[in-house]
């Protein structure tokens, strides 16, 4: 069952509980993830959103210097999608693993 999503965290659970469903019948992929979720700011800018109706709830560019600092040693140019996926021998992996990221940084985020 698809519910409302107001911000970001919400939309994510909903895709981790139903990747089919959001990616168009594929299994999951941290590359679809990171299709998908661009979408929307392409989206938000084309059609100027106002930032009251913006989709919203989680810090990007925090949660993307996060991983590169705890999982990126050899710093090297990728975003936490592309870095999942280059560190998976699969997609189904790499969007595991990058739900792992993301609950490890939520985490850390409710002790700080």
């Amino acid at each position: 069952m698809i519910t409302k999503f107001t911000d970001t965290p919400t939309l994510l659970e909903q895709i981790r509980n139903r990747p089919q469903m959001w990616h168009g019948g594929n299994e999951r992929s941290a590359l679809l993830l990171s299709t998908f979720l661009s979408a929307f700011s392409i989206a938000e800018a084309f059609y100027k959103i106002d930032d009251a109706n913006i989709i919203s709830g989680f810090n990007w560019e925090e949660f993307e210097t996060w991983v590169e600092q705890k999982y990126n040693p050899k710093r090297l140019t990728y975003s936490s999608f592309s870095l999942a996926s280059h560190l998976s021998s699969n997609e189904p992996e790499a969007f595991d693993l990058w739900y792992c990221w993301y609950d490890k940084y939520c985490e850390y985020q409710s002790k700080n």
